[in-house]
C-alpha cells in the first residue's frame, strides 16, 4: 500500500476500498484505478477530478484528465444498480449485466448496443453490443427481472428455465392451454433475441406440457416449483391417466422441461382412475390433500381413503406400493369410516399436529372428547382405537361423559377444544373448583374419576372453596403457576398492580392456595410506579429487570417516567427484592431534585454547574462530593474547573435569571452579552470580570472591549450576539430605546456589530403619545 489504511482520514479510507465501505480489500496500488471506481466514489454529486487529485496523493495512478473529463452524467446513471445515478453500484463481478443494459437502455432511451459499449469503455464486463437488438420495450426488461427473489435480473450466462417464464408470464398467460404454450414459446424467442439462452425444453412447450407443469394440472398457475423443488409422484401420475400415458414417459418430460428432482423410479407402465382415487382424500382441510411417496402421514391417508372408497386400508396399501409409494408391511384395520376421523385427528390437542402418531400414548382427554362427541362410552372409543392400531391407550372407567363434564376437560373451561390430555394443572384445577363452587381437592376427585390420573395438588392444607379470583391469580401469559416451582418477583408485582393491593396481599393468598416458595418481606401497600421501576427501559409490557445490578440509569429513567424521586425508586425496588448497583443515601433526594429541596421535578439530565453548587450548599458538602455522587447515579461524568475554589457569587453568575436558582447555564454552554451585562449590573462588577469569572467556570464567555453596562439598553430589544443587524433593525432599536437611527448605528459600529454604510437620520423619534385612558 502507498499508505497504511489505518492511518488515513475516514475519507481517505473509503476512496481507497474496492467496496468505498472504509473496509478491506483494499485498491492494489500496482494497477491502475479504474474509471468506474472513480465514478462510483464521486457518485452523482461528488467531484471526480479532486477524487482523482487525492489517489494521485496517495500513490495511485488513475485514468487520464482526458478520458476523466469524457464522463457525462449518463455515465453515472449507467453504473448505478437502479439506473439512477445513486448508490448502491453495480460492480465488475456482478453476473447479470445483460438485464441492467436492457433496464439503464430503457431509462436513458439509448439503444442497448450503445449502454454496453459504454459500460466496456468504464471497465465493466458488459456483453458484446452486437448481442442486443437495436430497439427494446417494457416487456423485454420486465421479461429479464428475476421473480424468484434471487437477485434483480436472470443471469447472463445461465439458461433460463421454463419456471422463469411462466412466472413473467403469469399476468398474461392466456386461459387455453394451446395459446398459452403459443404465449411462453414466443416469449422464449423473444429472450433468444436479447441475447439470452434458454433451456432447450422451454422453447418447445406444448399445450400438454402446460398442463403438466400446472399444480391442478389445468393449464394455469399456480405451477410446479423450481427445478431444484421435487416432483410430487401424485403429479406425475394423475396426469399420466388423465392423458392416458405412461407414467415414465411424463416424468421423463418434466426432465425435458428442467425438472430434475423426479419421483424415484421405475414407476409402473400405466394408471387407471380407480387407482388415482387412491392419491388424496378431502380429511386435510382446505382442499384435496396428496400423499407424498415416503409420506409420514401414511396412516391417516389409509383411513381417510378407505372410508371414501369402501376399500380395505391393506388392500390400498398394496395398490400404493405398486404405484410407487412407500407403505410399509403394517397392521391395519379392516375397514375404516368417516367416523373414525375423528378418533385419529389431532387437533383436539394442544400441540399435537394434525393427527395422532399410532406410536404414541393416546391423552385422556381425546377419549373423552370423542366419547361425549359421539354419544358413547369411553369403553367403545377405547375398543375402536384398538381396532385402528392404537396400541398405548390409557387406562379410563367405562363412562358416559355428561354435558357438565366438557367445561372440565377444556383447556379453556367452555367445553371447547383443544382439551387436557393427560395432565390437569393445579391453575385448571383451581378454575373448575371455582366454576363447580368447591374446593381444588373436590375437584381434583371428579378429575381422577374421569380417568386423569396426573392431577396437579400441591403439599399441605388447601382452601375448602375458591373463586375467579383465586384462579385469575395464578393464571400466567403462558398458562399457569407451577405449586412446586418459586414464583418470581415480578409476577407478584404484576398482579398486585392490576388488583390494586400491595404484593404482600397477593403472596398471602398465593400461601393460601398452597404455594409455598413465594417471595418474603414484600410491602403492604401499592406503588403506582411499580410497573415502570420493574420493566426494561421503563415501559410496562416489555422486558422483565433483573432482581440484581439495576444500573443507575434505570432508576433515573423510572424516576423521570413516574414522575417520582429516584431515592424513592431505588427504595423501593430494594423492598420488591431488586439490588441496585448503587445503594441509595438519604441525601439522594436533595441531590437528584431540581431545586435542592428533595420535591419535584426530578430533572433526568445534568443541570449545570450552578445546580452542583447549590446542593453542596443545602447538603454542606463540597461539590467536589456531590458531583462524584451525581456521577455514581447516572447523571454522567463532569469534570468540575479549576476556578481556585467557588465564591458566593458564582451561583448568581450561573443562574440564567440571575437569581441564584435554576435554570442554570448548561455545562460548557456561552453566556450572552446580555447575560454578562444583567450580571455586571447586578453585582457592580465590570463586564470583563464577569467574563473572566465565567471562563474559570467552564464557560466560554466574551464580549467586545467597548462593551459596557450602559449598552444592555440596545441589546434589551435585540436578538442574542448580534453579528450584523440590517436597517430595519436600526430603526426598530432607535424607535424602542428614543436613541436616534445615527446614534444607533455608530454604537453599534463600537461594538463591532456590521451595519449597512448609510447616512442613518440624527434626529431622535418623538415621544409616544400615552393611550386613551391610561396614566402616564
Amino acid at each position: 500500500m502507498p499508505n497504511d489504511p489505518a492511518s488515513l482520514s475516514h475519507t481517505d479510507r473509503r476512496i481507497v476500498s474496492r467496496a468505498l465501505n472504509y473496509q478491506a480489500p483494499w485498491l492494489d496500488p500496482a494497477e491502475p484505478v479504474t474509471l468506474c471506481h472513480l465514478l462510483r466514489a464521486a457518485g452523482r454529486n461528488g467531484d471526480r477530478e479532486e477524487i482523482a487529485v487525492r489517489l494521485t496523493e496517495l500513490g495511485y495512478v488513475v485514468p487520464p484528465a482526458g478520458q476523466l473529463a469524457s464522463v457525462t452524467d449518463d455515465d453515472v446513471m449507467m453504473i448505478s444498480r437502479d439506473g439512477d445515478g445513486l448508490q448502491p453500484w453495480i460492480t465488475p463481478e456482478d453476473h447479470s449485466f445483460r438485464g441492467h443494459v436492457l433496464s439503464v437502455a430503457r431509462r436513458l432511451e439509448l439503444p442497448p448496443a450503445v449502454i454496453a459499449a459504454r459500460l466496456a469503455e468504464l471497465d465493466f464486463p458488459a456483453p458484446d453490443p452486437g448481442s442486443f437488438p437495436d430497439e427494446i420495450t417494457d416487456a423485454d426488461r420486465d421479461l429479464a427481472r428475476r421473480r424468484d427473489g434471487g437477485g434483480r435480473w436472470i443471469a447472463d450466462d445461465d439458461p433460463v428455465p421454463l419456471v422463469h417464464v411462466l412466472a413473467a408470464l403469469e399476468r398474461q398467460m392466456p386461459k387455453k392451454p394451446q395459446e398459452a404454450a403459443s404465449a411462453i414459446v414466443a416469449a422464449c424467442e423473444r429472450l433468444g433475441r436479447l441475447g439470452y439462452r434458454v433451456d432447450p425444453g422451454a422453447a418447445e412447450v406444448t399445450a400438454d406440457d402446460v398442463l403438466l407443469v400446472s399444480r391442478e394440472l389445468d393449464g394455469q398457475a399456480p405451477w410446479l416449483p423450481a427445478g431444484d423443488e421435487p416432483v410430487p409422484l401424485h403429479h406425475v401420475l394423475r396426469f399420466a391417466q388423465a392423458h392416458d400415458r405412461d407414467p415414465n414417459e411424463v416424468a421423463a418430460r418434466l426432465g425435458r422441461l428442467g425438472h430434475h428432482r423426479l419421483p424415484e423410479g421405475p414407476l409402473v407402465d400405466s394408471v387407471t382412475g380407480e387407482e388415482t382415487e387412491l392419491l388424496g382424500h378431502g380429511w386435510g382441510g382446505g382442499g384435496r390433500t396428496w400423499l407424498a411417496q415416503d409420506d409420514p402421514d401414511r396412516f391417516p391417508h389409509l383411513v381417510a381413503v378407505g372410508a371414501a372408497t369402501g376399500k380395505a386400508p391393506a388392500e390400498i396399501a398394496r395398490c400404493l406400493r405398486t404405484l410407487g409409494f412407500t407403505v410399509p408391511e403394517e397392521e391395519l384395520p379392516a375397514r375404516t369410516t368417516e367416523s373414525d376421523r375423528p378418533l385419529i385427528s389431532g387437533r383436539t390437542l394442544a400441540g399435537a399436529g394434525n393427527w395422532l402418531s399410532r406410536t404414541q400414548p393416546v391423552p385422556v382427554g381425546h377419549i373423552l372428547h370423542n366419547a361425549h362427541a359421539r354419544g358413547a362410552s369411553t369403553a367403545s372409543v377405547l375398543a375402536r382405537l384398538t381396532e385402528l392400531g392404537y396400541s398405548r391407550l390409557p387406562a379410563i372407567p367405562d363412562l358416559r361423559l355428561t354435558d357438565d363434564d366438557l367445561p372440565l376437560i377444556s383447556e379453556r373451561g367452555d367445553g371447547s377444544t383443544p382439551v387436557l390430555g393427560d395432565t390437569v394443572p393445579y391453575g385448571r384445577l383451581v378454575r373448575a373448583a371455582a366454576a363447580t363452587g368447591t374446593g381444588p381437592r373436590e375437584a381434583a376427585v371428579r378429575y381422577r374419576e374421569l380417568g386423569y390420573t396426573d392431577v396437579v395438588l400441591p403439599h399441605g392444607p388447601l382452601p375448602d372453596s375458591v373463586t375467579e379470583g383465586d384462579a385469575d391469580l395464578i393464571t400466567t401469559d403462558t398458562g399457569w403457576l407451577a405449586p412446586d416451582e418459586a414464583v418470581p418477583v415480578p409476577f407478584v408485582v404484576r398482579r398486585a398492580h392490576a388488583e390494586g393491593i400491595g404484593p404482600a396481599g397477593i403472596v398471602r393468598r398465593l400461601r393460601a392456595l398452597g404455594f409455598h416458595d413465594v417471595p418474603d418481606a414484600l410491602p403492604d401497600t401499592p406503588h403506582p410506579a411499580d410497573l415502570v421501576m420493574i420493566s426494561e427501559g421503563a415501559k410496562p409490557g416489555g422486558d422483565l429487570l433483573p432482581l440484581t445490578g439495576v444500573p443507575a440509569h434505570h432508576i433515573l429513567r423510572a424516576a423521570h417516567t413516574a414522575d417520582v424521586s429516584p431515592y424513592d425508586i431505588s427504595r423501593r425496588l430494594i423492598a420488591l427484592g431488586y439490588t441496585p448497583e448503587v445503594a441509595p443515601h438519604p441525601d439522594d433526594e436533595v441531590i437528584c431534585s431540581a431545586n435542592g429541596d428533595g420535591r419535584a421535578p426530578w430533572p433526568w439530565g445534568s443541570e449545570g454547574l450552578g445546580h452542583v453548587l447549590l446542593l453542596a450548599k443545602v447538603l454542606g458538602r463540597t461539590p467536589q462530593d456531590v458531583n462524584a455522587r451525581r456521577a455514581a447515579l447516572g447523571y454522567g461524568e463532569r469534570q468540575l474547573p479549576d476556578a481556585g475554589g467557588f465564591e458566593d457569587g458564582d451561583m448568581v453568575l450561573l443562574s440564567e435569571n440571575l437569581d441564584a436558582r435554576g435554570p442554570w447555564l448548561r455545562w460548557g454552554t456561552d453566556p450572552s452579552w446580555k447575560h454578562v451585562l444583567r450580571a455586571a449590573r447586578i453585582t457592580g462588577r465590570d463586564p470583563r470580570q464577569i467574563v473572566e469569572r465565567l471562563r474559570l467556570l467552564g464557560h466560554a464567555a466574551d464580549v467586545p472591549s467597548a462593551l459596557g453596562v450602559d449598552d444592555l439598553v440596545l441589546l434589551e430589544v435585540m436578538p442574542d450576539d448580534p453579528r450584523s443587524v440590517d436597517t430595519a433593525g436600526i430603526l426598530s432599536v432607535a424607535t424602542r430605546t428614543g436613541r436616534s437611527p445615527a446614534e444607533v448605528a455608530a454604537r453599534l459600529r463600537e461594538l463591532d456589530i456590521e451595519v449597512p454604510d448609510l447616512d442613518y437620520p440624527a434626529r431622535r423619534p418623538a415621544p409616544r403619545t400615552p393611550r386613551a385612558g391610561r396614566s402616564v
